[in-house]
């Protein structure tokens, strides 16, 4: 996470696109100046970037810009700081821009201002009251959504829509200051004359998108460098070199933020539930933008622990019967529960491959191919193959055919019942063929 930076990001366009290697020391010479000198243009005329982890909250008196996540910050947790420590310096670095905004604001505008970031430790729960919704997510099965559940799509599909074709950057810069550039990468930086501008213009461009101007965010909303959906073909390389994605999303909505003011969630389950729809809201809505955020990025824009943040989506995910996009479900990055463990039960329970596609935010052939894998599962599975084995003849790891086979044991309890659903898929199996062989 400390790599996902804006240069990371120009980095990986001057590679792809003009042939740099990726610890090409000219590369970052120019990226350092092209930074720098648009950021002294921006400073004298006054114009001030939201930067990647800030989130944005329009009050009367303009935009109030708070860094929920700064590289100093990332610094002290790799350090192996305390996070409790660290989230309390932030509540009182934001505290301190609250007050530079509002310099009549009182205690009580203070507290409550407070609140809407952070709204305490989570409640304790009620000793041995039941519920299938929370608990260890590797000792329970997909149950049934309970019903009056509302799913995130149905509640912010016009918000999703909009953020499917975000403004386009229109950087406006002074004409001495794009010259000065030019004559850089003509003169110092030994560019050819013929790229020169294109390649200005693209990281201005990137820079824009990255870090956008405050007018083209709405209250509750932060810009992230998240993770590319197509890094799943770059994970070996370290972080810096992967695709990045430029995300907008939403940590806090307006309503929430009043209810959080006033009412702040004092059971366990509202807590969760709360959280839960928040966090669930924020990966959608990068999932939408071709990114992907981990749950220790999550922590940073909620100023929860890893733990609250992975109970609330497990909750959130459980209540719904969906499963939200992240690299731990769509890239297999992690040993949660997944996308693929979902999208069979629900094939199962009588779902089409589309409906499938739209509870998971998966592409129907995807979700076709997953299937196919798991019928390759069972049919060896009816021929008495060793894991070990079908892990080899398949291509794929044990952990993902063990979790192939306790569906297979729950929901196919006999050979009768396998051959059936093989013929219903359109795949012959002899009558002969046996759980042994």
């Amino acid at each position: 996470m400390r790599a996902r930076t804006l240069e990371s990001a120009q980095m990986h366009h001057l590679v792809t696109h003009y042939d740099l290697a990726p610890d090409s020391r000219l590369g970052g010479a120019i990226i350092r100046k092209v930074n720098q000198t648009l950021a002294d243009d921006e400073r004298r005329r006054g114009v001030r970037r939201v930067q990647p982890g800030e989130l944005v909250l329009w009050t009367s008196r303009g935009s109030l810009l708070l860094p929920l996540r700064t590289n100093e910050d990332l610094d002290r947790v790799l350090a192996g700081e305390r996070w409790d420590r660290i989230r309390r310096d932030i509540l009182e670095r934001c505290e301190t821009l609250y007050r530079q905004s509002h310099p009549r604001a009182r205690a009580g505008d203070i507290a409550r201002f407070l609140l809407s970031l952070w709204q305490g430790p989570v409640p304790r729960r009620v000793r041995n009251e039941p519920s299938l919704l929370y608990g260890p997510r590797r000792n329970r099965p997909w149950g049934h959504a309970p019903g009056g559940t509302r799913p995130l799509d149905g509640l912010d599909a016009a918000r999703l829509a909009s953020l499917k074709a975000p403004p386009q950057p229109q950087p406006r810069y002074r004409q001495e200051t794009l010259e000065e550039l030019l004559h850089y990468l003509g003169t110092e930086a030994g560019i050819p004359p013929a790229v020169q501008e294109p390649l200005l213009f693209e990281l201005i461009a990137v820079r824009a998108r990255f870090c956008p101007h405050p007018s083209l965010l709405a209250t509750g909303q932060m810009p992230l460098a998240a993770m590319h959906v197509q890094a799943g073909r770059t994970l070996w390389q370290p972080s810096r070199l992967q695709p990045l994605a430029p995300v907008i999303v939403s940590p806090l909505l307006p309503g929430e933020i009043r209810h959080l003011r006033r009412q702040p969630p004092q059971t366990y389950e509202d807590y969760l539930g709360l959280h839960g729809q928040r966090l669930a809201r924020v990966l959608t809505e990068a999932y939408m933008q071709n990114g992907l955020l981990s749950f220790a990025e999550l922590q940073w824009l909620s100023l929860l622990s890893t733990a609250t943040v992975s109970r609330a989506i497990d909750f959130y995910q459980r209540r719904h019967q969906v499963i939200l996009p992240c690299p731990g479900t769509v890239l297999d990055m992690g040993r949660m529960l997944t996308h693929k463990d979902l999208i069979v039960r629900l094939h199962l329970q009588g779902y089409s491959v589309l409906e499938i596609a739209r509870k998971t935010l998966h592409n129907p052939r995807s979700v076709d191919a997953y299937l196919k894998v798991f019928d390759s599962v069972l049919i060896l599975h009816l021929y008495g193959l060793p894991v070990e084995l079908m892990a080899g003849v398949l291509g794929r790891g044990q952990y993902l055919v063990g979790e192939y086979l306790e569906i297979i044991q729950h929901r196919l309890k006999d050979a009768a019942v396998m051959r059936d659903y093989l013929r219903a898929r359109g795949l012959k199996v002899p009558t002969q063929v046996s759980l042994n062989g």
